[in-house]
């Protein structure tokens, strides 16, 4: 098998100035990019980064008959079933980079549909991964989730830190995980496993916290919240798509490399409604909701990301503060 290529980095925000330069190689101008979960919140504004950086790109958008988002023009996208090789071998033909963001993201919803989501995240991976070592693909780009920490010892959780998943989202992502360590390791391709913590921004699915807080207080309507100690780390969705795109291209000091997409700061989350409402100039205070989102044995009431290996390998950080995110939000912004 050829030396797997790399490529060099593209993003759309200037680094910040503090990031120490990353290494690079020559760039994603014209070469061949797929991406899986190109519908997504994050897949849809992926798409858009990268074919901005001149990449030809290829994306799946969703299993058959799934209603998705519109790629801009120039951009090829089908529709398929994540395990499906008949779909994957095409999609990844000629790729020099594969980023694979596709499955489910409700971490609530995960409980009680474990081995749905064993299919897709972990199952669905393993022939990701596969469909690229069979391709000669030179780098995958996994995004997990830093729920795979679970309540990690200490804040901010490096990436060193031991895995220890609470939902069946979290161990889904867990097991994708392993699948693109073997086969790096096996070296079918270079791997970066992308971890990024409580991603938010416009266009986010209705029924997340940041998504619900922002739709009552547009609407009027009290605002709830279902426990408020819990603290998260909260990075605009754009900065994570700038460290996607970094991931496609910085050289790597071994065959997988994990990096946290985080801010590095934590914020309760009754802290993170009091901001929302202060911003739209609402004085009442936020609600318990009735029920919870996760059973309590599944809490993490602290998860907050170190993101200095980002910083110094990718050259990246994040650089929308979340009052200007969340006023984005609360405009109605793209």
């Amino acid at each position: 098998m050829p030396e797997p290529r790399t490529l060099s980095a593209v993003g759309d925000v200037p680094p910040p100035a503090s990031a120490v330069p990353a290494r690079r190689r020559p760039g994603l101008d014209g070469r061949v990019v797929a991406v899986t979960g190109g519908g997504g919140f994050i897949g849809a504004r992926l798409l858009r980064a990268l074919h901005r950086a001149g990449a030809s790109v290829r994306a799946l958008v969703g299993p058959p008959g799934a209603a998705g988002v519109v790629p801009p023009p120039g951009i090829a996208a089908w529709h398929g079933e994540i395990d499906d090789p008949s779909v994957l071998a095409p999609l990844v033909r000629d790729a020099t980079v594969v980023l694979h963001l596709a499955g489910p993201r409700s971490v609530a919803a995960s409980f009680g549909a474990a081995a749905a989501y064993a299919r897709i995240h972990a199952a669905g991976t393993a022939a990701v991964a596969d469909a690229c070592a069979a391709a000669g693909v030179a780098r995958l780009v996994y995004v997990s989730s830093a729920e795979v920490y679970g309540q990690p010892d200490r804040n901010p959780v490096g990436e060193e830190a031991p895995l220890a998943p609470r939902s069946p989202y979290a161990a889904a992502k867990a097991g994708g995980e392993a699948f693109v360590r073997a086969g790096a390791a096996a070296g079918g391709f270079e791997a970066v496993i992308a971890r990024p913590f409580s991603v938010y921004g416009p266009g986010m699915a209705p029924d997340t916290l940041l998504g619900a807080l922002v739709r009552r207080v547009r609407s009027g309507a009290p605002v709830e919240v279902f426990d408020p100690r819990p603290v998260r780390d909260y990075c605009h969705v754009d900065d994570v798509v700038t460290a996607l795109v970094a991931s496609c291209t910085a050289a790597l000091p071994e065959p997988t490399r994990i990096y946290n997409l985080a801010s590095g700061v934590g914020l309760p989350v009754a802290e993170l409604a009091r901001r929302v409402l202060a911003l739209a100039g609402r004085t009442d205070a936020p609600r318990l909701a009735p029920m919870a989102d996760r059973p309590r044995g599944a809490d993490i009431l602290a998860l907050v990301g170190d993101p200095a290996r980002a910083a110094s390998e990718l050259g990246w950080g994040a650089t929308m503060t979340l009052e200007g995110g969340l006023a984005t939000m609360l405009r109605g912004g793209p």
